[in-house]
């Protein structure tokens, strides 16, 4: 009957293990909230439009260049020479080059999920220089295309340019139109320049605005040799993303204000645009940086992150309820424990529900003081005092509040969490340091022992009792 003792203890770390079950259930419900989030960020992009990147501005100069091949000539028996042309495109990134931005947001919303959009105001002004033209002139066999060079953007989502774009070239006005011009990626805008005949080094001054809409993210490249971006807006909890970090941001309570400035040193845009010249412009679409406006706390990843930490909450709180059992000298039955683990899980799920239409800190919150409440007048009755239930239910409070703070503090989530545990077996180990498990362990069979006898002499009596 001694083995009582361990079969309690095998009990409850079944029960733990058995909770994994609805766990798992919870954990694909947070699953399934978050890609309902995912199909109203879809919806609301396919009407409004999606994240935008804003690449350029760089001119474009056609030319064409001839070339020589032997061919074979059945006529003459021989091998004679053919000219031939091959048209490129001869791509310049500008000299100097400053954007500002500045962006309002607003959420839409699809259902109970909301997404942030915004509208901005770009101003971008630079220079381009001839040398890259006045390189390409020295060229045997060379056809230049003068008339149709443009300046070429890519946008990631055209269907975001709100106003039509006006370019000022040297002075000169012209139109944007649809389409970047580059084969390599044809979403964007292009206008036509002029002026770029000269056989001396020359400077080309540009600048237009542009009203831009877009949805939680805006990027910029870094194309010039000097690069100046700067971005204000309204937007309380900006994250910055992107290759290179702004130099300098002030973030208050009336949004933030950001600056980036990137050299072609740190860049290597001159390199990248060739490699886009040969066909291969991943690289020049993906050196980028800019800010997400996306919501400060993804409530579905903080619910998955509490749900991680879901078995070492239940497990703690065994403890302290086999504590209480061992001091106190209880008898508490599996079906106890299972009703408090249930009550435990069934608080992620109430955490998910809640958050979806308040704030994650009131959610939490509300589902812990629910929670602690229920499990507290339980077990009042289960410990047979008030005052023990008072005792459990701020143990409970303490973990919860633990909880709270590893969820909140990402970067010493692991940190924190191995102190939690230390600190919990250490208290166990100095609560139960005096204790005689022997004594427990027969205690536990004697009572086994009682239970079983009375139990028998009931059922000789033609009755069962209950407790």
């Amino acid at each position: 009957m001694k083995n009582k003792f361990l079969i309690k203890l095998l009990l409850i770390a079944g029960l733990i293990l058995g909770l994994l079950i609805p766990l798992m259930m919870v954990e694909g419900v947070v699953s399934d909230r978050s890609a309902f989030r995912d199909q109203a960020r879809s919806s609301i992009a396919a009407s409004w439009t999606g994240e935008q990147k804003f690449l350029g501005p760089i001119l474009v100069l056609p030319y064409s260049q001839e070339y020589q091949r032997k061919v074979w000539d059945e006529k003459l028996k021989d091998y004679r020479h053919e000219s031939y042309s091959k048209a490129k495109q001869l791509l310049m990134l500008p000299t100097d080059l400053k954007t500002s931005a500045d962006i309002k947001t607003e959420e839409r919303s699809r259902g109970i999920y909301s997404i942030p959009v915004y509208d901005s105001d770009l101003v971008v002004q630079g220079t381009f220089d001839n040398r890259k033209v006045l390189e390409l002139l020295k060229r045997d066999n060379i056809s230049i295309a003068w008339d149709k060079a443009y300046l070429s953007l890519i946008i990631s989502d055209i269907r975001g340019i709100v106003t039509q774009p006006v370019l000022n070239w040297n002075d000169k006005k012209q139109e944007f139109v649809s389409g970047s011009g580059l084969d390599q990626h044809g979403s964007g805008m292009r206008a036509r320049v002029v002026g770029l005949e000269n056989t001396q080094p020359a400077q080309y001054h540009f600048d237009f605005e542009l009203n831009l809409h877009g949805m939680e993210t805006v990027q910029f490249s870094p194309v010039g040799k000097n690069t100046h971006v700067e971005v204000r807006s309204d937007w309380l909890h900006p994250s910055f993303i992107g290759r290179y970090l702004p130099s300098e941001r002030v973030i208050d309570h009336q949004g933030f204000h950001a600056v980036w400035r990137v050299s072609s040193f740190s860049s290597d845009m001159e390199r990248v645009l060739e490699l886009c010249q040969e066909g291969a412009c991943e690289n020049y679409i993906n050196n980028t940086f800019g800010v997400s406006m996306m919501q400060s706390v993804d409530i579905y990843q903080q619910t998955e992150r509490s749900v991680k930490y879901a078995i070492l909450f239940i497990t703690l709180t065994f403890v302290a309820f086999f504590l209480f059992e061992v001091m106190k000298s209880l008898r508490l039955h599996p079906m106890q424990y299972l009703m408090v683990g249930c009550s435990l899980t069934v608080f992620y799920l109430l955490l998910v529900s809640l958050s979806e239409h308040l704030d994650f800190q009131r959610a939490y919150l509300i589902a812990s003081l629910a929670n602690v409440g229920v499990i507290g007048f339980y077990i009042s009755a289960v410990l047979q005092s008030r005052i023990r239930a008072v005792a459990f239910t701020a143990v409970l409070l303490i973990l919860y509040g633990m909880l709270y703070l590893i969820l909140r503090s990402e970067d010493n989530a692991l940190l924190m969490g191995s102190l939690l545990i230390f600190a919990v077996l250490a208290l166990v180990m100095v609560i139960t340091r005096n204790l005689d498990w022997y004594r427990v362990a027969e205690q536990v069979a004697n009572q086994a022992v009682v239970i079983s006898g009375q139990s028998g002499k009931d059922l000789d009596n033609g009755s069962v009792k209950t407790e």
